[in-house]
């Protein structure tokens, strides 16, 4: 143990600092059914789509940013009847049920009425004991979430009550400490934010560039009907058939008898196909008989992946550093062998969001969402002049690197904030405040 410092149950902190449970430096702790049962909260509480009195604050609305497009409210009456949760800034909110559970937010600071929506608990903080911004840091931490996780994992559902939640321990640095910290912690926070709104506003320019070139294309004055819209006079149409090798899909290699190894061939699963592109998370390895005897699935670098099963339509490239790959039976191959169409003009298309929509369409009111490979196959498509199909996916990559540039600085302050968090909170690194430590 280092000099200075004293043993916890959750590890070695400063002498000076101390840990307590929750419900020691918590003013109240409690959620939306404080006001009573759910019968009664049904009948007392109203919930309009219009602005009204105050804002129903659910954990959408935290992501989003209150007073989003899709933002809920309730009248005065149900305000007044949830008094118990209303909610006035700096509370900590704490997903305590379902697929959510254990994430926590912090309320931020308006002029409007606001209450909290049911599967989240308030929690208020005593400020003469915590800073609210330091115990919400400290919740979000590693130190923190471990302690989440393991009471999340002792109720056998993923769910968390508020009796548990009390008994809950925190580091506590003296207050002018924690207040240091919360505002160390807080300016990462704000270049993340900053960062958070240019991917926000390069993905609302993909969106617009994308809808004008994939639909009217470069410098075009005549247009024509087709089955997919208006398109350029010059334009064709076709199906993804057309033009690629056979489209198939992948299977499990356990099937053929062969077990994952160390290292060898890389197979993808269908979380590698992400909403943003390739993610090697999820990927195995499978050895080169075993990607052999799979033949049919093998991918390239160059080839389109879809998924065709769950969150269907999602699609990457298989970058070509990888060379070599295999594929499950949820992800569907495109490999386009037309020298007169371009992959990554396809790639681009297939991405739209329109698309997704198109096939949602097909796989509404299955049990499991699932898309057929002859579906896949007579995907239409629009078949541009070579030229102005390179040229399009040039102008589209280029917004799709500006993102991916502004998802790794993202990514190095977010790995900077975790540094700093377990140095900050286990008093590793001491802050100064003006006050002797």
């Amino acid at each position: 143990m280092m000099e200075g410092f004293q043993k916890t149950p959750i590890g070695d902190i400063p002498c000076d600092w101390k840990v307590s449970d929750l419900s020691e430096f918590t003013d109240e702790v409690t959620d939306y059914v404080a006001a009573g049962s759910f019968a009664a909260l049904r009948e007392n509480v109203n919930v309009f789509s219009e602005p009204n009195h105050a804002i129903y604050v659910r954990l959408t609305d935290l992501r989003k940013g209150l007073g989003h497009s899709e933002q809920k409210y309730v009248d005065k009456e149900s305000y007044d009847f949830l008094s118990k949760s209303n909610l006035y800034g700096r509370e900590i909110l704490f997903a305590n049920i379902g697929a959510n559970v254990g994430e926590v937010w912090m309320m931020p600071e308006i002029e409007k009425e606001a209450t909290v929506a049911p599967n989240m608990i308030v929690i208020r903080a005593n400020n003469e004991s915590v800073v609210p911004e330091y115990l919400h840091a400290y919740l979000c931490s590693s130190i923190g979430l471990r302690q989440i996780d393991k009471i999340i994992a002792g109720s056998g559902h993923p769910k968390i009550n508020k009796t548990e939640l009390r008994r809950l321990s925190a580091i506590l640095p003296p207050p002018q400490e924690q207040q240091k910290i919360a505002e160390i912690l807080s300016t990462v926070d704000a270049k993340i934010e900053v960062i958070d709104q240019q991917i926000s506003e390069t993905q609302e320019l993909k969106k617009g560039l994308m809808q004008r070139l994939l639909t009217k294309g470069i410098g075009h004055t005549e247009f024509k009907d087709s089955s997919l819209g208006k398109i350029p006079k010059s334009w064709e149409v076709s199906n993804l058939a057309n033009h690629s090798a056979f489209i198939t899909k992948g299977s499990t290699p356990t099937t053929y008898g062969f077990d994952w190894v160390e290292s060898g061939i890389q197979f993808l699963r269908s979380e590698c196909v992400s909403s943003t592109g390739f993610n090697l998370k999820g990927a195995m390895f499978i050895s080169e008989e075993a990607n052999n005897a799979m033949e049919r699935s093998k991918i390239i670098g160059g080839d389109i992946l879809m998924t065709i099963t769950g969150n269907v339509g999602r699609v990457c490239i298989y970058p070509y550093e990888y060379k070599l790959g295999n594929i499950n039976q949820h992800i569907a191959r495109i490999r386009i062998e037309d020298l007169s169409l371009s992959s990554q003009f396809i790639f681009q298309y297939l991405s739209q969001s329109t698309i997704i929509h198109e096939y949602l369409k097909i796989t509404t009111g299955q049990a499991y969402p699932q898309l057929s490979l002859k579906q896949v196959r007579e995907t239409k498509i629009p078949l541009p002049p070579i030229e102005e199909q390179q040229k399009i996916a040039e102008i589209l990559s280029s917004v799709d690197e500006k993102l991916e540039v502004l998802e790794g600085k993202k990514a190095y302050y977010q790995e900077l904030k975790q540094g700093l968090m377990q140095q900050l909170l286990t008093g590793k690194v001491r802050v100064k405040t003006g006050v002797a430590v």
